[in-house]
């Protein structure tokens, strides 16, 4: 199964919501199902009153979605090692935002901008994982592993051997000499210029995609034992090619690959949800060549 390639504006936008705020809200989901299965304690309610400054309340569920934002190498150390310092930097924060709005900057257009970029990156994000929680089911998933075992070609794999050279009139060559009896082997140590000559060519097993598409798409027609009747171009330039042997990888079950498949299947609803958003959207915007031009006319 291959990844969808993603807009350029849905790396920049969508880049950290998987990692962030979708973990975000598993995370606190999660924890507060586990805490109602236990016996009652001061984490239990993810609503909890943690801290408060100048009568400001500050919960457990900010905390925890702090919490969940840290790097991984942090973020998988347990909850009491985390909480002290999450607290603190939330605290730290705070008094410092606090004491920004208190000198005015608050009112420079620059810092507004900022205010809002930062509040519509939140909202963002919040929305595109409540997206994708309720738009890939437990169902979907298996649905998409059903759709993955029936499709043996994405786990077919073939051993080849190639022969590589310069022209098409040498390959070419090559293949009446095959064609006479000779061995592939022996002419692919003989004559071919790639790195896998003094193997005899031999190019081991391969998945569809692994090699250049001219070359694969021509390898994976050919019958064990049979070479190509035609050479066969490439950028690297001409191949004659052998294939040895195929076959096909057993699909492991569904819980070892459960996560890719849930990566493969947000990666494409996040897709969609940029392509449908830009659609209904009127944008203006200037090319990166006018922003420098109009630059350049201003000195």
């Amino acid at each position: 199964m291959a990844f969808l390639t993603s807009p350029r504006r849905l790396l920049a936008w969508f880049g950290c919501c998987t990692v962030c705020l979708v973990t975000t809200l598993i995370v606190t989901t999660t924890f507060q199902t586990l805490a109602q299965a236990q016996d009652p304690s001061p984490t239990n309610d993810i609503s909890k009153v943690v801290a408060t400054i100048d009568g400001d309340d500050i919960t457990l569920n900010l905390v925890l979605a702090m919490m969940s934002q840290l790097p991984p190498q942090y973020r998988n150390q347990p909850f009491e090692v985390l909480y002290e310092p999450v607290l603190d930097d939330i605290i730290d924060t705070r008094l410092a935002a606090t004491a920004a709005k208190r000198s005015g900057i608050a009112d420079d257009p620059l810092i507004e901008e900022l205010a809002q970029r930062a509040y519509d990156r939140v909202m963002a994000e919040a929305w595109i994982s409540l997206e994708i929680q309720q738009n890939i089911t437990d169902e979907m998933v298996e649905a998409q592993y059903a759709e993955l075992a029936g499709d043996m070609t994405l786990r077919e794999e073939i051993s080849a051997r190639h022969i590589l050279v310069a022209s098409e009139d040498e390959a070419k060559a090559i293949i009446t000499r095959l064609n006479n009896g000779e061995d592939f082997a022996a002419l692919a140590i003989e004559l071919s210029t790639g790195p896998s000559a003094p193997n005899g060519g031999n190019l081991g097993f391969f998945k569809r995609g692994d090699m250049v598409p001219s070359f694969s798409d021509a390898a994976f027609l050919l019958e064990v034992e049979s070479y190509s009747e035609a050479p066969v171009e490439s950028s690297f330039g001409w191949h004659v090619i052998k294939v040895d042997d195929k076959r096909v990888l057993d699909l492991p079950p569904l819980d070892n690959i459960r996560n890719q498949l849930v990566e493969v299947m947000t990666s494409e609803l996040a897709t969609q949800l940029a392509d449908k958003l830009y659609e209904k959207a009127t944008i203006r915007r200037l090319s990166v060549d006018k922003v420098m031009a109009a630059s350049e006319a201003s000195e």
